[in-house]
């Protein structure tokens, strides 16, 4: 597509498109000026959302001629992976793979302190926070594919999404159907039927195995991991980036756990969490920057969003409903999170469980960056007023080839919830597996390639 040809729609932004060749793969770099607020006409701010085309090399003089698939990034607040990922250089061999920044994040306009320190007032960051959900997200898309098809024979283009990029898939069958020509979910399928507390009731058991898995592994972590709790219990660590490691802080490293090779990274970091300097043990510096690097990468709409995302529609509040769990249900279990920790000693049987994906009130304290937002986080919590996000009377009547794949012990998606969604959507193919983590499409490209097959019919797999 010429800078003309593409300049046609009116959502894309004037100029020269960027355009390069490498790896065997040609790429174009598109920026959208799209609107803020997509169903209040009377208010004209816009955004910027970018996207990046890929295309195989070999392939770039028949581009025009190839489908589109859009992909679909998981979080909320994460942007695309690199154009390099396995996956995507097998697809760009027969598709125009599209790689959104969805709005927020990576080259899209930012949603940062730094962006959200010019508005007033918390309430007015609120309002702004609630337009980077899932339907403002495919309501973003509807209009680059007008704008990206607008000369193309085929209108209509194909979705991938993963984890929560699963879910944007989900409110794009409820609210465009007839724009998507197939749908590819890896470890994302929405809960449409389970309420946010059910969601995290499992989420919490999820992460208790997980961490029993983690300890049967790698058995004396249990004692380290104590003597790393301990230390922070009686000591005031600070991190490179601001702020203090507290235990609870620390525990939140179990969310590594759900990912391919993560069991291993967190058993690194414990080995070397220690230095002796004087005659003292102390936490060592390299052990304080890796653990920032794991968790100050928290965007602040994956923090401040997280359970909103789970909000369908009107008179549902979040309310904290992780933290409400782990202060009560979960509190023997999770003890050392909710009150002030008092030390173990090393040779007690009992183990130190770690938290998972689960965003708390108190992070808004602990977490140096986040603690502009606190007024603005508590604000979302208590919203009601919220925007549907999925129709269950539209999916009863999808027909738009739909595959799937389930990770039997996924973590972060949980395959009941999953299971129960599903039975909504009418031909929609499962691939239920435990060959997996949550990771499977970043850790292999044939998670994509095998439903593919599933929606052609080339594999044999049951139909919901």
């Amino acid at each position: 597509m010429t800078t003309q040809e593409a300049s046609k729609g009116g959502y894309l932004r004037p100029g020269p498109i960027e355009s390069f060749i490498a790896n065997g793969l040609k790429t174009q770099d598109y920026y959208f000026d799209l609107p803020l607020y997509h169903t209040d006409a009377s208010k004209k701010e816009t955004i910027v959302v970018f996207a990046r085309r890929v295309v195989a090399a070999d392939k770039q003089a028949d581009a025009d001629k190839l489908p589109w698939l859009i992909y679909f990034q998981g979080g909320p607040g994460f942007g695309s992976p690199a154009y390099t990922t396995g996956w995507v250089k097998n697809a760009a061999k027969k598709f125009n793979v599209l790689l959104l920044d969805q709005r927020g994040t990576g080259l899209s306009t930012a949603m940062t302190v730094q962006v959200l320190s010019q508005f007033k007032t918390p309430q007015e960051q609120a309002e702004y926070f609630m337009q980077f959900r899932a339907d403002s997200i495919v309501r973003d898309s509807e209009l680059i594919r007008e704008t990206l098809l607008a000369n193309s024979t085929e209108k209509k283009w194909s979705l991938l999404g993963q984890s929560y990029g699963g879910f944007c898939i989900t409110t794009y069958l409820s609210l465009f159907p007839e724009s998507i020509t197939a749908a590819y979910i890896t470890g994302g399928i929405p809960p449409v039927v389970d309420s946010l507390e059910t969601v995290y009731r499992k989420s919490y058991k999820s992460v208790m195995d997980h961490s029993e898995q983690y300890y049967k592994r790698f058995p004396m972590d249990i004692k380290r991991v104590k003597k790393i709790m301990n230390y922070l219990a009686t000591n005031q660590v600070k991190m490179p980036s601001g702020g203090t490691l507290t235990p609870r802080k620390f525990q939140q490293l179990g969310q590594r756990f759900g990912l391919s090779g993560g069991m291993d990274a967190v058993h690194q970091l414990c080995l070397g969490a220690f230095i002796t300097i004087q005659g003292k043990e102390v936490l060592s510096s390299g052990f304080l920057h890796d653990v920032d690097a794991a968790q100050d990468l928290i965007p602040p709409i994956y923090a401040i969003l997280h359970e909103a995302i789970y909000c369908d529609g009107p008179n549902v509040a979040s309310n904290w409903t992780a933290s409400q769990l782990l202060n009560g249900e979960f509190k023997n279990v999770f003890e050392y999170s909710v009150k002030e920790y008092e030390p173990l000693e090393d040779d007690s049987n009992k183990i130190v469980y770690f938290t998972g994906e689960h965003m708390y009130d108190w992070m808004l304290d602990d977490y140096a960056y986040l603690q502009p937002l606190k007024e603005c986080a508590d604000i979302l919590a208590k919203h009601t007023n919220w925007s549907k996000l999925y129709h269950p009377e539209v999916l009863a009547k999808n027909t738009v080839p739909v595959a799937a794949a389930v990770y039997y012990s996924d973590m972060f998606v949980d395959r009941e919830c999953s299971e129960n969604t599903a039975k909504l959507i009418p031909g929609i193919k499962l691939w239920i597996t435990n060959e997996y983590k949550h990771s499977g499409l970043r850790d292999d490209s044939g998670v994509l390639t095998k439903l593919m097959k599933m929606v052609s019919n080339e594999v044999d797999v049951p139909t919901f």
